[in-house]
Protein backbone atom coordinates (compact mmCIF):
# COMPACT_ATOMS: atom_id res chain seq x y z
CA UNK A 1 0.00 0.00 0.00
CA UNK A 2 1.42 3.39 -1.02
CA UNK A 3 0.97 6.49 1.14
CA UNK A 4 -0.54 9.09 -1.21
CA UNK A 5 0.52 11.99 1.02
CA UNK A 6 4.20 10.89 0.91
CA UNK A 7 4.01 10.82 -2.87
CA UNK A 8 2.33 14.25 -2.95
CA UNK A 9 4.88 15.91 -0.64
CA UNK A 10 8.37 15.01 -1.85
CA UNK A 11 11.17 16.28 0.42
CA UNK A 12 9.00 16.07 3.53
CA UNK A 13 8.87 13.60 6.38
CA UNK A 14 6.20 12.70 8.90
CA UNK A 15 6.24 13.77 12.53
CA UNK A 16 7.16 10.21 13.53
CA UNK A 17 10.06 10.15 11.06
CA UNK A 18 11.28 13.58 12.19
CA UNK A 19 11.11 12.50 15.83
CA UNK A 20 13.12 9.40 15.10
CA UNK A 21 15.65 11.26 12.93
CA UNK A 22 16.34 13.99 15.50
CA UNK A 23 15.83 11.72 18.54
CA UNK A 24 13.16 14.03 19.95
CA UNK A 25 9.58 13.57 21.03
CA UNK A 26 6.79 14.96 18.84
CA UNK A 27 6.02 17.39 21.66
CA UNK A 28 9.63 18.71 21.64
CA UNK A 29 9.41 19.12 17.86
CA UNK A 30 6.28 21.26 18.31
CA UNK A 31 8.07 23.35 20.97
CA UNK A 32 11.02 23.97 18.64
CA UNK A 33 8.62 24.90 15.85
CA UNK A 34 6.64 27.22 18.14
CA UNK A 35 9.90 28.91 19.19
CA UNK A 36 10.83 29.39 15.53
CA UNK A 37 13.86 27.10 15.50
CA UNK A 38 12.42 24.69 12.95
CA UNK A 39 9.56 25.11 10.45
CA UNK A 40 6.07 24.14 11.57
CA UNK A 41 4.62 20.90 10.30
CA UNK A 42 2.13 21.25 7.46
CA UNK A 43 -0.51 18.50 7.39
CA UNK A 44 1.64 16.46 9.80
CA UNK A 45 4.80 16.70 7.69
CA UNK A 46 8.07 18.62 8.02
CA UNK A 47 10.18 19.82 5.08
CA UNK A 48 13.33 17.74 5.55
CA UNK A 49 16.06 20.23 4.49
CA UNK A 50 14.58 23.10 6.57
CA UNK A 51 14.01 20.80 9.53
CA UNK A 52 17.62 19.59 9.62
CA UNK A 53 19.08 23.07 8.97
CA UNK A 54 16.88 24.63 11.68
CA UNK A 55 17.74 21.96 14.23
CA UNK A 56 21.48 22.22 13.53
CA UNK A 57 21.29 26.02 13.91
CA UNK A 58 19.44 25.58 17.20
CA UNK A 59 22.11 23.18 18.50
CA UNK A 60 24.97 25.46 17.39
CA UNK A 61 23.42 28.44 19.18
CA UNK A 62 22.99 26.35 22.33
CA UNK A 63 26.63 25.31 22.25
CA UNK A 64 27.77 28.90 21.73
CA UNK A 65 25.62 30.12 24.65
CA UNK A 66 27.03 27.38 26.88
CA UNK A 67 30.56 28.39 25.88
CA UNK A 68 29.85 32.03 26.64
CA UNK A 69 28.48 31.11 30.08
CA UNK A 70 31.56 29.02 30.83
CA UNK A 71 33.77 31.87 29.64
CA UNK A 72 31.93 34.28 31.91
CA UNK A 73 32.61 32.02 34.92
CA UNK A 74 36.28 31.86 34.02
CA UNK A 75 36.42 35.63 33.58
CA UNK A 76 34.80 36.10 37.00
CA UNK A 77 37.33 33.74 38.60
CA UNK A 78 40.22 35.60 36.97
CA UNK A 79 38.84 38.96 38.08
CA UNK A 80 38.49 37.64 41.65
CA UNK A 81 42.09 36.41 41.61
CA UNK A 82 43.32 39.78 40.32
CA UNK A 83 41.38 41.57 43.10
CA UNK A 84 42.95 39.28 45.72
CA UNK A 85 46.45 39.87 44.41
CA UNK A 86 45.89 43.62 44.33
CA UNK A 87 44.56 43.62 47.88
CA UNK A 88 47.50 41.54 49.02
CA UNK A 89 49.98 43.94 47.39
CA UNK A 90 48.19 46.86 48.99
CA UNK A 91 48.31 45.07 52.37
CA UNK A 92 44.53 45.02 52.69
CA UNK A 93 44.39 41.31 53.37
CA UNK A 94 44.87 39.85 56.82
CA UNK A 95 46.70 36.56 57.14
CA UNK A 96 44.22 33.92 58.31
CA UNK A 97 46.69 32.52 60.85
CA UNK A 98 47.15 35.99 62.35
CA UNK A 99 43.38 36.44 62.55
CA UNK A 100 43.03 33.05 64.21
CA UNK A 101 45.70 33.85 66.81
CA UNK A 102 44.10 37.22 67.53
CA UNK A 103 40.69 35.58 67.95
CA UNK A 104 42.11 32.98 70.34
CA UNK A 105 43.76 35.75 72.37
CA UNK A 106 40.55 37.85 72.44
CA UNK A 107 38.32 34.90 73.29
CA UNK A 108 40.57 33.84 76.17
CA UNK A 109 40.71 37.42 77.49
CA UNK A 110 36.92 37.82 77.32
CA UNK A 111 36.32 34.48 79.04
CA UNK A 112 38.79 35.22 81.85
CA UNK A 113 37.24 38.64 82.39
CA UNK A 114 33.55 37.85 82.06
CA UNK A 115 33.01 34.30 83.31
CA UNK A 116 33.64 35.30 86.93
CA UNK A 117 31.23 38.22 86.70
CA UNK A 118 28.40 36.35 88.48
CA UNK A 119 30.57 35.57 91.50
CA UNK A 120 31.82 39.17 91.67
CA UNK A 121 28.24 40.50 91.78
CA UNK A 122 26.71 38.08 94.30
CA UNK A 123 27.67 35.45 96.83
CA UNK A 124 24.63 33.36 95.92
CA UNK A 125 25.99 30.52 93.73
CA UNK A 126 22.63 29.96 92.01
CA UNK A 127 22.30 33.61 91.07
CA UNK A 128 25.97 33.74 90.00
CA UNK A 129 25.38 30.74 87.73
CA UNK A 130 22.26 32.43 86.33
CA UNK A 131 24.36 35.50 85.46
CA UNK A 132 27.23 33.48 84.00
CA UNK A 133 25.10 31.22 81.77
CA UNK A 134 24.10 33.85 79.15
CA UNK A 135 27.62 35.30 79.21
CA UNK A 136 29.09 31.87 78.46
CA UNK A 137 26.50 31.35 75.71
CA UNK A 138 27.42 34.70 74.13
CA UNK A 139 31.12 33.82 74.22
CA UNK A 140 30.38 30.43 72.65
CA UNK A 141 28.43 32.20 69.86
CA UNK A 142 31.42 34.53 69.39
CA UNK A 143 33.72 31.52 68.89
CA UNK A 144 31.23 29.76 66.59
CA UNK A 145 30.78 32.83 64.38
CA UNK A 146 34.53 33.13 64.01
CA UNK A 147 34.81 29.43 63.14
CA UNK A 148 32.12 29.93 60.45
CA UNK A 149 33.90 33.00 59.04
CA UNK A 150 37.39 31.49 58.99
CA UNK A 151 36.98 29.46 55.75
CA UNK A 152 35.77 32.62 53.95
CA UNK A 153 38.75 34.53 55.31
CA UNK A 154 41.11 31.80 54.07
CA UNK A 155 39.57 31.98 50.56
CA UNK A 156 39.94 35.75 50.51
CA UNK A 157 36.17 36.32 50.60
CA UNK A 158 34.51 38.84 52.87
CA UNK A 159 34.03 36.98 56.17
CA UNK A 160 31.25 39.35 57.21
CA UNK A 161 29.12 38.69 54.12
Amino acid sequence: MVNNQAVNDPGTITVAQASKLLMLTPRRLRQLADDGHIPKAVRGRYPLPSLVRGYLTFLRERIERAGQNAGAGLADAKAHEVRLRTQQREAELIDAEDAQRFHAFSSKLYRETLIGLGASVTRDPILAATINAPIKAALDRFDARFADALPKLRRGDDPLA
